[in-house]
């Protein structure tokens, strides 16, 4: 009876803490947007990742529709082994390549630096395989979050 019952929690607590789990990794530092941005490409190359695509967000809106928006940088970042693997096991896969990492200005010196995270946000892909290798990122992508 007092193993059911604590079989029971642990199972409801484990989806509780995975219902929890955002499909995000964020960070706010001390630092300008421009040195964020610096060292949120090191560390991501740290990790493997090389970045791939940069877009400046709050220049697009202006140009394209005449809006003010505080700095906002979106950066794809791609560590080609991996991404070679999970094309191998899942080729549609690529929808969702690369990842996504997000540099927002808040204030002067300090600067939100935002990454996906890879298990969560890919969860509709249904192949264990490449579900493996979505963790694998997720921990790099932590790993480069936690460097910067």
């Amino acid at each position: 009876m007092k193993t059911s019952f604590l079989f029971l929690f642990l199972m409801m607590f484990t989806v509780l803490v995975n219902a929890q789990e955002k499909y995000y990794f964020s960070k706010t530092v001390d630092l300008s947007f421009e040195e964020a941005t610096t060292k949120t490409k090191a560390s991501l190359k740290e990790q493997g990742f090389g970045i791939v695509a940069e877009s400046n967000m709050d220049q697009m809106l202006k140009e394209k529709i005449n809006v003010d928006l505080k700095p906002y940088r979106v950066m794809g970042a791609c560590n080609p082994k991996i991404a070679y693997k999970a094309l191998q096991t899942e080729e549609n896969v690529g929808i969702f390549l690369p990842c996504k990492v997000i540099i927002k200005f808040v204030s002067e010196n300090k600067t939100e630096i935002v990454m996906v995270n890879p298990t969560v946000a890919m969860q509709a892909v249904n192949n264990a395989d490449a579900k493996k290798l979505f963790d694998e990122v997720s921990v790099l992508m932590k790993k480069a979050l936690d460097g910067i």
